[in-house]
């Protein structure tokens, strides 16, 4: 979903543990375990004659990796990336994300436009060894909410209200398929959607299956940046309460006559994002089975970078 042409608008420029060989291993488990995102402040990424950025990874793979590289290519531009190289340590022995500065400067007689750029995360022993490959566009993943929503938290969730907000769909488990942890599309799919105005953030949460289910809930994590901790809302589709370590003062939940649905209203000053231009935010869905077996399912990410910012989607408040 929101999967767009990798463009750039051309404007106003803005001012000691044991590594793992670079076996092939590693690059099978780099498609689900190698989190890329360029950060994208505001939601913009505009260039002028030259302008700067971070692209951020974040290793959630069974091993660290001892060297990775980033090429960034695009016939209308000059990159130049610092550092060179870096070793990645996995996030599930207590890695951090890293980062490489990515500077592009436009070429001679290069108008105004729209532009691809691709980028390559590759092994710099072996150039052929590639990591994985992505474009601009989709490393940043923004996405715009309408301006000035009119959400009647009533739980009908009328498609008036909700039809040109965004979808959150294809959530995912993490576990073992075969050798390796991977994400695994869930039977039960739910789907999320979101819309702002001024003071609060709206969900409308459809919850698909679980009917038999002795616990569902679903709870959204939001960031003002890639930086800060996230906030959690939990909300749980069978009681329809909300809980969050923040409080609950101003939280509304409403479900549907069936519990199928559930529409909520959060602050945004509780989450942190009262005045923002942007926010990133992720879902997740905790289905209780009735022998008390619980499944966890992702719309991004995956237990190890839940609490990781650079793995969620940014959304972009229209202005």
């Amino acid at each position: 979903m929101w999967r767009k042409t990798a463009l750039i608008t051309v404007c106003l420029a803005l001012p000691a543990a044991a590594m793992a060989h670079l076996c092939n291993d590693v690059f099978v488990q780099a498609k689900d375990n190698l989190a890329v995102k360029v950060d994208v402040r505001d939601g913009q990424l505009r260039i002028g004659q030259e302008a700067s950025f971070r692209v951020y990874l974040l290793n959630t793979m069974d091993r660290d990796i001892a060297a990775i590289s980033l090429s960034v290519t695009s016939p209308q531009f000059t990159a130049e990336v610092k550092p060179d190289n870096m070793v990645l340590r996995t996030a599930k022995k207590g890695g951090t994300k890293g980062s490489f500065e990515v500077t592009l400067k436009r070429n001679p007689g290069v108008p105004d436009g729209k532009y691809k750029i691709d980028l390559c995360l590759f092994n710099p022993k072996n150039k052929a060894q590639v990591f994985k490959t992505l474009d601009l566009d989709s490393a940043a993943g923004v996405v715009e909410l309408p301006k000035g929503a009119a959400v009647k938290v009533d739980g009908a969730a009328d498609a008036a209200e909700w039809d040109k907000t965004p979808v959150c769909t294809d959530f995912y488990t993490y576990g073992k398929k075969s050798q390796y942890q991977e994400n695994l599309p869930c039977q039960d799919q739910a789907r999320c959607r979101l819309a702002a105005d001024a003071d609060n953030l709206y969900c409308l949460l459809q919850f698909g299956g679980g009917a038999g289910a002795s616990g569902d809930q679903a709870t959204i994590y939001v960031s003002p940046n890639t930086e800060t901790k996230p906030v959690a809302v939990t909300i749980d589709r069978l009681t329809a309460k909300a809980t969050c370590d923040k409080g609950t003062d101003g939280i509304e939940v409403k479900p549907s006559a069936d519990k199928s649905t559930v529409e909520c209203k959060i602050p945004l000053a509780l989450l942190g994002i009262k005045g923002s231009k942007s926010f990133h935010a992720n879902f997740t869905r905790t289905l209780a089975a009735a022998d008390g077996k619980k499944t966890e399912s992702y719309w991004r990410g995956n237990s190890a970078s839940l609490q990781e910012p650079i793995v969620y989607g940014q959304f972009k408040l229209a202005e």
